[in-house]
């Protein structure tokens, strides 16, 4: 046979993956699942067709690489620093409460089916479960553009840790091999010269990337570009796993190294259709992985469900832990439920060193894909069952409702009494800082919710009117005065939570005058029927900059001008839905 027979099988895939997406995407089922289809149609669990699983997945692992550079790229090593609790607390405590739980379950589980199971093995389940998917959590939210919203930067934080978790628990199943008994000496010589070179490399590239990447934008060429792009991603992908790191966390740290440079843009944008391709064969690699007779399925479904139970209710718990809301706990939760891709590596491990059976291996790998599956959709669902399901469960000791202290409330000049002419902010990120520095500079008072503790606190010591809390729930839109605000801007950009807090405005306050943030037109329509007054969508308004400025270059009338943005802010949705050609009606 010729050597590149596997061509065949990835033309086929990818012809196949093409029309199931087209089909999927008519039934509004996102393309991630249709990838998986793909794969499980091919694999061993389908027609059999695919048998070099092994290319397959290492073009998905490069995928993975490629995932997780560009999203460095649009992380800098700034935003992570203000995750730092989340990853080095949360992170933390997750891996730990999850191992020992899914530990202590799967023991009493394999006793009560009469199926044994030494102490060592279930262990090693609650650990290698206890990671969750990178490559699926972060795709998904990158293409819901969700990343930046509250529950996003939670589950960015706890799957960097994981990431990083990846060797100790590697090393640690030395210690589970029941026919080995490893020096805690050497582990910890190990340990210790993984960190070093870690930290190493890590300085390395702070110091030589930022010029390695200007030296190749300067000679604007795009074939060097996109070449030089790939060599910065796959160089670091490996330095960091020749010294025990993941191949995934080094590109990750590569790209946010990357990202605080001017030229980031351009290497993202060089690299974007690799990234694409690949990573759609990692997902279709996931469904290759299924192999599992009809028998058994109904028993791994239901094991796959209650590891997604029991992983979602423990990252809620860290989430309310760190002060975070019940619903973004929620959120995050479900979005972090699933078992991840370097479990995969963790039970070929334990398989290599007798700690599971082959078929526990195999039951491992159904499991771990299952869980992938769903994991679109329950992301899909979380922003709707966190609204619905939050509210029922306000009784829990942990959910805060505002945990300030009263020794550091906003001074009283910052108290607004009823009846003062007022603005009420929700979300104090760079809008909701811009408005509040407007309205200051023009003496109206103003109140601020927002749902970051850490935020709450440094704006407090600035002398800031800010307060803690959801802006989907009642009592905290209260008690930031928006129940007597004359207007209320909602700066923030999770479209559910905005609608459900227009709703709650207008419940309490039905006069307000309420300007909201969206993200893309297709949320216009539905935020105005919501009951917003002025609907402002971020790209879309730089359009009416242009045009604006273009009228009035022609000395076209001021208040011309402002009827044609009025009409514009107001039709969009309308003229943008007839297609690429744009008709203007007499």
């Amino acid at each position: 046979m010729h050597e590149f027979d596997f061509l065949g099988q990835l033309v086929l895939i990818g012809a196949l993956a093409v029309a199931i997406i087209l089909v999927f995407q008519r039934l509004k089922i996102p393309p991630v699942i249709g990838l998986i289809f793909t794969g499980i149609l091919f694999g061993p669990s389908g027609i059999g067709a695919v048998y070099d699983q092994k290319m397959i997945s290492t073009l998905a692992e490069l995928g993975v690489v490629l995932l997780l550079f560009t999203i460095g790229l649009e992380f800098s090593l700034d935003d992570l620093k203000k995750l730092k609790k989340i990853v080095l607390v949360g992170g933390f405590v997750q891996i730990i409460a999850t191992g020992l739980a899914i530990s202590f379950l799967s023991y009493w589980f394999m006793l009560a089916i009469g199926q044994g199971i030494t102490l060592s093995a279930s262990v090693f389940l609650g650990f290698t479960f206890s990671v969750s998917s990178t490559a699926i959590c972060l795709k998904i939210l990158t293409d819901r553009d969700e990343l930046a919203l509250p529950y996003g930067r939670i589950a960015m934080g706890i799957l960097i840790f994981q990431d990083i978790a990846v060797v100790p628990l590697m090393i640690g199943i030395n210690f589970l091999n029941p026919l080995a008994t490893p020096s805690f000496a050497m582990v910890f010589k190990k340990i210790a010269l993984i960190g070093l070179f870690a930290t190493v490399i890590f300085f390395c590239f702070r110091l030589l990337m930022p010029k390695i990447v200007r030296l190749i934008a300067s000679l604007h060429a795009r074939e060097v570009l996109v070449i030089g792009a790939l060599v910065i991603c796959f160089g670091a992908a490996y330095l960091t796993s020749m010294v025990g790191l993941s191949l995934a966390l080094g590109s990750f740290v590569a790209g946010m190294v990357i990202a605080s440079t001017d030229e980031s843009r351009q290497i993202s944008m060089s690299i974007d259709p690799f990234r694409e391709a690949f990573s759609s064969i990692f997902f279709i690699s996931v469904g290759l992985m299924l192999d599992v007779k009809m028998v058994n399925l109904p028993l791994y479904v239901s094991i796959a469900l209650l590891v997604l139970l029991v992983k979602g209710l423990i990252v809620a718990g860290v989430s309310l832990s760190l002060g975070n809301s019940l619903r973004v706990s929620m959120m995050a939760g479900m979005a972090l439920a699933q078992i991840g891709e370097f479990s995969f590596v963790l039970a070929e491990s334990g398989l290599k060193n007798s700690v599971i059976t082959h078929e526990v291996f195999q039951a491992m790998l159904v499991i771990i894909v299952v869980t992938m599956i769903v994991t679109p959709a329950m992301i899909a669902i979380a922003p709707k069952f966190a609204d619905q399901v939050a509210p029922a469960l306000g009784f829990i000791p942990l959910v805060s409702r505002d945990s300030s202290n009263p020794s550091v409330r906003p001074p009283d000049s910052t108290i607004i009494c009823e009846g003062e002419i007022h603005a009420a902010i929700i979300g104090f990120g760079i809008n909701g800082q811009n408005v509040a520095a407007v309205l200051h500079a023009t003496n109206i008072s103003y109140s601020v919710l927002e749902i970051d503790r850490e935020m709450v606190k440094v704006m407090r010591k600035r002398g800031e009117p800010i307060f803690y809390g959801d802006c989907t729930e009642k009592k905290a839109l209260i008690r930031a005065g928006i129940n007597h605000a004359r207007a209320v801007v909602l700066g923030i950009s999770d479209t559910t939570a905005i609608r459900k807090s227009i709703a709650m405005i207008r419940e309490i306050n039905i006069k307000a005058f309420i300007i909201v943030r969206a993200r893309t037109l297709d949320d216009v329509g539905d935020l105005y029927k919501a009951g917003a007054n002025v609907v402002v969508t971020e790209k879309f308004e730089t359009s009416i900059q242009i045009f604006s400025q273009l009228l009035n270059h022609f000395t076209v009338a001021p208040e011309l001008i402002l009827e044609q943005q009025e009409i514009i802010r107001r039709e969009c949705e309308k003229i943008f839905l007839r297609g690429n050609t744009l008709t203007l009606e007499k």
